[in-house]
């Protein structure tokens, strides 16, 4: 479907801009969420042919002690010459660690050229 190994416990070039992109506001636990994001790996990668679902590995030196049990942050959005509707990306928190990336287009096929993808944070 595209470049990246699905069984690579690397983070793609696009997971870890989705990740720079929802973690660039400078509130809360986010200092501590860049952290992790930088150690974490990939559990498992589901593509669905509109998107993908990235399962994150973060050790355990990285937690964030009394953080909120579930959070989603704030969404990004993407623009792709491929996709006239966009995407969008989903980064939840569990128990004060990232634990999943989801993302999918609004219509149409997930592009194979993830590299034209330009994101944005939502409100």
């Amino acid at each position: 479907m595209n470049d990246r190994a699905l069984d690579s416990p690397e983070l793609s070039p696009l997971e870890r801009l989705v990740l720079e992109c929802a973690l660039a506001r400078n509130t809360g636990d986010n200092p501590r969420l860049r952290e992790q994001a930088d150690a974490a790996t990939v559990s498992t990668r589901t593509l669905s042919g509109v998107g993908f679902m990235t399962k994150l590995v973060v050790p355990g030196a990285f937690a964030v002690p009394g953080a909120p049990a579930d959070e989603t942050l704030p969404r990004v959005f993407g623009s792709h010459p491929d996709l006239p509707a966009g995407a969008e990306f989903v980064l939840q928190v569990t128990a004060g660690r990232l634990n999943t990336i989801e993302a999918f287009c609004f219509e149409g096929i997930w592009p194979r050229d993830e590299s034209l993808f330009r994101l944005e944070a939502g409100p």
